[in-house]
Order: structure tokens, then sequence, then C-alpha cells
């Protein structure tokens, strides 16, 4: 069987991100008495876990009723349940292909429920942003309500500062800079009646109208109050957790606000489904919480498991249900 170029570099993402996943998930559990870890797991209140997947469903399902509401906004009406299959399989595809997902919910909405793709990927870009904003959102109040915490953690991961001064240390930087700027101003000038930047400027032009129609919508409230209701039911989903086992059971919704915040940072790490940069921020923000150090490495490892187990059941069952959505015939 022959291997096209194009499936040999995504072969290739593929074995890097999850390599690099995996060497940070063994550089942190390589020292470990895995026969403690699992007496510690054991120990746990799995009950408890179980009845916090019931919040990362939910969470997931209103992400998909926001996007509608983006749909809506553009004239665009799929059933509700394509809408919310395709939310779902966005995480269990996230898992073969870091961001991967998110091509595949834009792409499988507009093959299924005849949408222009680049109104689902335009109204998808909006989603996002609002994704990214409240995220950082919440990591800025997290500092500010423990802003001893993010100073302990620094000190205590100096690789963190390190690497961000190194990056704007290093003349590549800058060189790197440099060349998009000009590679820019080329296109806007002597290239600018290509038949790409055509295409790129009227591709511009209906972004732009289809923003404004976006902000013009009447559902504004909605929209906000599904952002909040998104994060707090993920913030539930990871913070019961810490009443299934005896050493974070008292550490209070503050603290588990912190840690939280730090799994926004992971799972921001281009890896599959955050395996590995997940596992970090939290067991590292654990200890500096006070946690021992085998039952931090036994939280991360028992509620990442169970909950991405739980996220690829159900994200495959929003894959496969796809195709069955009843849908009007169109004449």
């Amino acid at each position: 069987m022959k291997i096209n170029k194009d499936s040999f570099k995504s072969l290739l993402k593929i074995l890097f991100s999850l390599s690099l996943g995996l060497l940070i998930f063994w550089a942190m559990y390589r020292n470990t008495d895995i026969k403690e870890l699992w007496a510690i797991i054991k120990s746990a209140n799995i009950g408890i876990i179980i009845l916090s997947l019931i919040f990362g469903l939910i969470g997931n399902t209103i992400r998909g009723l926001r996007w509608e509401l983006f749909l809506h906004s553009l004239g665009y009406h799929p059933p509700r349940a394509s809408i919310i299959y395709a939310t779902w399989g966005n995480f269990a595809v996230n898992f073969v292909l870091p961001r991967a997902g998110d091509v595949w919910r834009c792409g499988v909405v507009s093959r299924y429920d005849k949408i222009p793709f680049s109104k689902t990927l335009e109204t998808f870009f909006v989603d996002k942003m609002m994704e990214v904003v409240t995220g950082l959102v919440i990591i800025f109040v997290s500092v500010l309500l423990y802003i001893d915490f993010f100073v302990s953690y620094l000190r205590d991961n100096p690789q963190f500062a390190e690497g961000f001064t190194n990056l704007f240390a290093s003349a590549w930087i800058y060189v790197g800079l440099a060349v998009v700027v000009l590679f820019i101003v080329l296109m806007l000038t002597v290239f600018r009646k290509t038949a790409l930047m055509v295409k790129i400027d009227k591709f511009i032009s209906t972004l732009k109208y289809d923003l404004k129609l976006i902000m013009q919508m009447k559902e504004k409230k909605r929209i906000i109050i599904y952002t909040i209701l998104v994060w707090l039911c993920f913030y539930l989903y990871f913070y019961i957790c810490f009443y299934a086992f005896d050493f974070t059971k008292d550490l209070g919704p503050l603290a588990g606000l912190i840690v939280f915040a730090m799994t926004i940072i992971g799972i921001s790490v281009p890896v599959q489904g955050g395996i590995g940069p997940w596992h970090f921020t939290v067991i590292s923000s654990l200890l500096i919480l006070g946690v021992a150090e085998n039952h931090a490495l036994a939280f991360a490892g028992a509620v990442f498991t169970v909950q991405s187990v739980w996220q690829i059941l159900y994200g495959l069952f929003g894959v496969l249900a796809m195709p069955y959505v009843k849908r009007e015939q169109k004449l």
C-alpha cells in the first residue's frame, strides 16, 4: 500500500505530538511505584468521579447550543442534534490528532447539513475566540485571587520563565517576524492583483460581512449565559473530583479554581487530549498546594483516564450518530 506525501506528513504530526505528550507523561511517572499508585487510586471514591462526568457532557452540549446561535445569525438552521453530535465528536477526533476535531466538526456539519464550509468555519472561529478570551479571564482572575500560588509555581518550575526569556533573546524570532512582515507587504503591494490575493480579498470581505451579522445578533445575552454555564460545568467537572480523594477533598473551591486554571494552560499544548501537559500542570499545582507527590500523581492519572475514556465514548457516539440525524429533505 502506497502512502502519499500528505498522508506521511499527517502521520508524522500525529506521532510527534503523541510522542511529546508521552515523553512528558513518562518523565513524571518514571520513578513511581506503580503498586503504591494503584493502591491510592483504588482508595478513591470512583462514584464521585463518575458523577463529575455528567458535567463534562453537559458542558460540551451547551458548547454546541452556543455554536448553533452563531450559525442562526448567518441564516442557517441545521438540526440541533447535528450540532450537538458534531460538538461531541470534536473531542473524540482530537484524541487522534490535536485540533483535527475542530476542522472535522465544521466539515461534517457542512457535509450533512449543506452549509458552506467557510460559514461553519467562521462561526466556529468566533465561538473559539469566546472560549479563549473566557479562559484567559479565568486565569487572570485566578492570579489575582491567589498571586502567591503563581509566584511559587514559577519559582518551583523555572523552565517556564527561562523558556519565555530564551524565546525573546533569540535573534531568530526577530528574523522570522521580519520575514512575515516583508511577505505581507509584498502580497499587499506587488502581488495584490494575483488570483490568490483576489480570492483572499474576497474571503476577507465576506468574513467582515458575516462577522457584522454575528455582532448584530439578538441572542447576545444567551451567548453570555451559555459561556458562563460552559465554564461552570467544566469547573465542576474537574473540581468535584477533589472530593473523591481524602488528600484533596479539604483543599476548597479556590484551590480547585487555581488548579483548573492551570489545566486550561495544559490543554492548550497541541498534543492528543492534553496527555502529558495536563498531567504536568495538575501534578505540579497540587504539589505547591501541599499534596504529596504520589498522591498528586494518582489524582492526575485516575481523573484524566476516566474523563478521557468518557469523552471518547460519547464523542464516538456523536461521530457515528451524525449520518442518522433526521434532516428535512430539500427538493
